[in-house]
């Protein structure tokens, strides 16, 4: 079974408008109002970004041109005192970007439970965006960081940027994401990185449990957060993932016995789910049921077959089935709504 996403449109608005023949003296007749922001046209930058979510990492329109006193560490980039990491990304035209936003997700490893101590320093072809910044949480959370680049700070072609930790640093910089995104492409960077984790929505784990497949498809273009099921073996799971899905933290209870920590680590991300269910779906609202789009997964330990599952995407929606009789029976839920009904039938 393939799986395929529908592409993202960027749709942009042209306006203006003209002060009325009739407004009142002192206005300019027929005067034009100004327009409505819009991307130029032009050659534009494309998404770009450094992820240190994996290794190695996700980039887009970047290149890694050094790395110094700094190692990969799990889901982040984790930079030691005097380190740093340099790359260039490419701006095919400056006069379009017209203002750029460089975004930061770090944060400063903790001392002992104490806050911890790295200043970030972040220069972009020479010129400080930060000097020595004190990261705000003290290493509590990754915190997010935004800096605005105008124009004529840009260069076309190929620009440098540089991020390092004070040479007097007590603990690490953990440096988890770096993008760019021009002005009137609100995360673009961001946006394509969701792409690709939907592009291939078929999740491997290794787990004490054995295997786990998670895929869950209603063709929303999402993102899975959290997902519980049980099984005909009689045994209950209940999972979130965590580290942008590189893992999983949850419990487990086989029938009869005690809740038990569970945890898995991803080993494959892939487009086809073998196997995978299919059902011909309705949702139920204002008195009546109406056709819904295809639900596609495959959630299993060892080959079991579900009894039940209940999930929640990154944007909040959700959704919990029983199964039995050939079809499911429901109720799904999307954020900001009530819940409605939800039933399906094998395909």
């Amino acid at each position: 079974m393939d799986i395929s996403t529908d592409k993202y449109r960027a749709e942009t608005a042209e306006g203006g408008g003209r002060v009325p023949s009739g407004a009142p003296r002192g206005y300019q007749a027929d005067a034009k109002l100004p327009p409505v922001p819009r991307r130029r046209p032009g050659n534009q930058m494309a998404p770009t970004y450094a992820d240190f979510g994996t290794e190695p990492p996700r980039l887009g329109n970047v290149e890694i041109t050094g790395v110094h006193r700094a190692s990969a560490a799990d889901d982040h980039l984790a930079i030691n005192a005097g380190g740093s990491v340099e790359f260039e990304f490419d701006v095919p035209d400056p006069a379009v970007v017209r203002e750029a936003c460089v975004t930061l997700v770090a944060l400063v490893s903790m001392l002992a439970g104490e806050p911890g101590y790295a200043p970030l320093t972040v220069t972009l072809n020479g010129r400080p965006l930060a000097d020595e910044l004190r990261i705000p949480n003290g290493g509590g959370l990754p915190q997010r960081l935004v800096f605005a680049v105008p124009a004529e700070e840009l260069v076309p072609g190929w620009n440098t940027m540089r991020i390092a930790s004070g040479v007097d640093a007590r603990s690490m910089l953990w440096l988890y994401r770096v993008t760019v995104d021009p002005m009137y492409a609100h995360d673009q960077a961001g946006l394509t990185l969701v792409r690709q984790a939907i592009a291939e929505p078929v999740l491997r784990y290794a787990s004490d449990a054995g295997e786990i497949v998670i895929f869950v498809d209603r063709g929303e273009q999402s993102v899975l957060e959290q997902v519980a099921w049980a099984d005909t073996s009689g045994a209950e799971y209940a999972i979130t993932f965590e580290k942008r899905q590189r893992a999983f933290y949850g419990w487990r209870r086989q029938p009869g016995g005690e809740p038990m920590e569970f945890r898995g680590r991803l080993t494959e991300r892939g487009t086809v789910a073998e196997g995978a269910w299919r059902f011909e779906t309705e949702e139920g609202w204002a008195g009546g049921w109406h056709r819904s789009n295809e639900l596609l997964l495959a959630v299993e330990v060892r080959g079991c077959p579900l009894t039940r599952l209940a999930w929640r995407d990154l944007r909040g929606n959700n959704g919990t089935i029983a199964f039995g009789g050939g079809g499911f029976l429901g109720t799904y839920q999307r954020v900001g709504e009530g819940p409605i009904g939800y039933r399906g039938r094998f395909a």
